[in-house]
Formats: structure tokens, C-alpha cells, sequence
């Protein structure tokens, strides 16, 4: 074990160095990122500080015009109170969606722990208007910037902001285009071995079929599948109402068997984005009709779960989001969102500030305060406050 410290610096800090002899060849190119972010999580009474050092590099290899190879590396070393005080946190870190597994722990004792992973690793064939691809790949079939009810493959927390790229799914995919502005999505992954958000083990067999159009200056698609042990039928849209953009999707889930925990669901999102000079807003509503309507403060421990689903994006019935920036200097955007739950008595916080230090060089500063009824005395007090400061190295 004493050698993995030089194997991880080997990865963060040489590759990368190779990959501007590799760009002259015009065909293996390597790109990526390191961060470090050290974060301070306020939990009552008690506070948890930690670091976390994030690598990843992508690879693009392309045979010839029809063949392409992608993958990327996730490598992460968490250092702090989280880490040796969290039971199971080597557990709660993976990602339980995969069908294969490609995730590795290369060292953990105490307050350490280094962990690396493959989330991409997949070929793409394309012959004229035909697409295949298969192996680990995102498929991203979500219109919304922050509820998506028809990303069904691999839904994402909104609050996992360090994880731009967003997880994955060892899948086959087949695109075929129909016309300019028209094609047909057949895709299937593989079942992981998954949970549901209240602790049941599920089958994560995935497959559907979408289809997308271009009418009247707005961008249309239709989904219909198996999904998580649930049959549904889909629809989204895209485009501009006067100078806003408008956008929204809509699932309806049945599943096999029926279930209080496991019902019939239809779940809905709109969302408007919009800007003015320096000023840009978001405004963002999710319905789910599977939610309960008095779901107390109990509720926002289950928005970061890895649990979530394209069923199961919000745990109330309505949520609502409003987001808004400025910019404040050509280099520096700062704003704050907000996400509500009426009629619960729940509220997320975030304010934040994005400052592009150099060409390849951000630091971002990301408050996430979670308020709401204390169960006992019912006052509405702050429950959870982190508090993120992170610099990001592009490479």
C-alpha cells in the first residue's frame, strides 16, 4: 500500500503532460481537471471539516471516421471528519447504478481515503445517419436545468454540484436520424444492484424508446418503456416563449405491482429561463403525485440520495426553484437559488460566487443551508449548513 500515493500522483499530475504530444497525432487525446475543495458541514451542534482533492482525465481515441473510444477516470482522495466518522462512507460513495464494477478503494484508514473509478468507458460506430454506442455512457433524454422526470437511465442530485459530468449506466444505445431535425433512440442498460429510497432492493433493467421532432420553433420528444420495475410514457419540450426559454417534461410511471410504497406516479416540470443585460433568472416547478402533502422536514434528507429516480425526484409534491445570477465583473458571477416545498415547511438555500481567476483556473465559493420545522418544539430553524470553498485546474 505504501507505493498508492505514487501511483495517484502519477495519474493527477504526469498524464497530462502526455497528452499534448498525443493531440499532434489527432487521434488519442487526454483532457481533464484537478480540484481541491474543503468544505465545512454544520449539523446542529456539531461540525464536520474535510477535503477533498478531485482528478479526472478523459480519453477520445478515434480509429478512423467511423470509430470513436471514450473513457474517463474519477480519482478522489477524501481527507477529514466525514470520512472517519461516517460508517460505511467507502459505500455511500459508490455509485450502486453500474452493471459491471469499475470502482476501486486504493487506500482507507482513519481520515483517508483514496478512490478511483471508471465512469465512462464505451465505443461509438457511425455510418451515415446511424449511431451505436455501448458500454458505460451517459444518457442524458432530460430537457430541465434542475428536475428531469425523463432522464429515466440515470437521474442526478441537483445538490451533487461537484459532479458535473453526472453518473452513468452500462448501457447499448442506437441512434438513427429521420430527418434534419428528427431522429429515434433505442436504448437498454444493464440492471445494478440498486435500492429504491426506502431501502428495497429493485431491478434497475432499463429500456425505451424516444423519438424527437422539430414543430413550430420547438423542440418535441416522446419516450415509452420499462423502467426500475415500472412501465411509462413520456414527453418534453424545448423552445423560446418571446425572449424566455421554456422548457418542460412530463413521465408517467406504473409499475409491475402496485404498492404504498410503490405507486402510480405522474410527475411534471416547467421551467423558464431567462435574461436581461447582466441578469439571468431561472424559474423551475416539479409535481409529483406520488409525494405526500404533509411530508415534514423529514423530507430533505432525502434530496441528496443516491437513491433518487426519475419517480422520486423530490420527495413533496410540489417543489419549486428559483434561481438568480449577475455579473458582477467580466471574471466573477455570483447569485443565489432557492428551492421551496409548499405547503411544507421546508426551504433549501444556496448562495454562490464563480470567479475565473485565469484562462484554466475557477474558484468557486457554494453555501447549502437546508431550513425547516424542528420535529419537537416546531420552530422553523436552520437544520444543515455547508459551506464549499473549491478551485478547479482545467486541463
Amino acid at each position: 500500500m505504501r507505493y498508492v500515493p505514487k501511483l495517484v500522483f502519477l495519474l493527477v499530475f504526469l498524464i497530462p503532460l502526455f497528452s499534448r504530444a498525443q493531440e499532434e497525432e489527432k487521434k488519442f487525446f487526454v483532457n481533464g481537471y484537478l480540484k481541491d475543495m474543503f468544505s465545512v458541514n454544520n449539523l446542529g451542534d456539531s461540525s464536520l471539516v474535510d477535503n477533498l482533492v478531485h482528478n479526472r482525465l478523459n480519453f477520445q481515441w478515434y480509429p478512423n471516421d467511423n470509430l470513436r473510444v471514450y473513457g474517463a477516470l474519477r480519482t478522489r482522495v477524501f481527507l477529514g471528519e466525514t470520512t472517519k466518522y461516517f460508517e460505511n462512507f467507502e459505500d455511500f460513495i459508490e455509485y450502486d447504478t453500474y452493471y459491471l464494477d469499475l470502482s476501486w478503494t486504493l487506500y482507507s484508514k482513519d481520515a483517508l481515503l483514496i478512490h478511483t473509478m471508471i465512469d465512462r468507458l464505451y465505443l461509438e460506430y457511425i455510418y451515415k445517419d446511424l449511431t451505436i454506442k455501448a458500454g458505460r455512457q451517459r444518457i442524458n433524454w432530460g430537457i430541465n436545468t434542475v428536475w428531469n422526470p425523463n432522464d429515466i437511465f440515470n437521474a442526478y442530485s441537483y445538490f451533487d454540484f461537484d459532479y458535473e459530468e453526472r453518473p452513468g449506466t452500462d448501457a447499448a444505445r442506437l441512434e438513427y436520424y429521420t430527418g434534419t431535425n428528427s431522429n429515434i433512440e433505442v436504448a437498454v442498460s444493464l440492471p445494478g444492484d440498486s435500492q429504491d429510497i426506502f431501502g428495497n432492493e429493485i431491478n434497475t433493467l432499463t429500456g425505451a424508446v424516444m423519438f424527437r421532432t422539430n414543430k413550430w420553433n420547438f423542440d418535441f420528444q416522446f419516450l415509452g418503456g420499462y423502467s426500475r420495475e415500472n412501465w411509462l410514457v413520456g414527453a418534453g419540450w424545448a423552445g423560446n416563449a418571446g425572449s424566455a426559454s421554456f422548457k418542460g417534461e412530463i413521465t408517467y410511471f406504473y409499475p409491475d405491482e402496485a404498492t404504498e410504497e410503490d405507486p402510480k406516479a405522474f410527475v411534471g416540470t416547467m421551467s423558464v429561463d431567462h435574461s436581461i443585460g447582466k441578469f439571468v433568472y431561472n424559474v423551475s416547478y416539479l409535481f409529483n403525485s406520488a409525494g405526500p402533502v404533509n411530508l415534514g422536514p423529514e423530507g430533505l434528507l432525502l434530496l441528496n440520495s443516491r437513491a433518487l429516480t426519475a419517480k422520486n425526484l423530490s420527495p413533496y409534491r410540489h417543489s419549486g426553484f428559483i434561481q438568480a445570477g449577475y455579473q458582477l465583473h467580466p471574471l466573477v458571477n455570483g447569485g443565489v437559488g432557492v428551492m421551496m416545498f409548499p405547503p411544507n415547511k421546508a426551504l433549501f438555500l444556496s448562495p454562490y460566487l464563480s470567479w475565473n481567476v485565469m484562462e484554466n483556473f475557477d474558484v468557486d465559493v457554494i453555501v447549502q443551508a437546508f431550513y425547516g420545522e424542528e420535529l419537537l418544539t416546531e420552530d422553523f430553524k436552520s437544520l444543515s449548513t455547508s459551506y464549499f470553498l473549491r478551485g478547479k485546474w482545467s486541463f
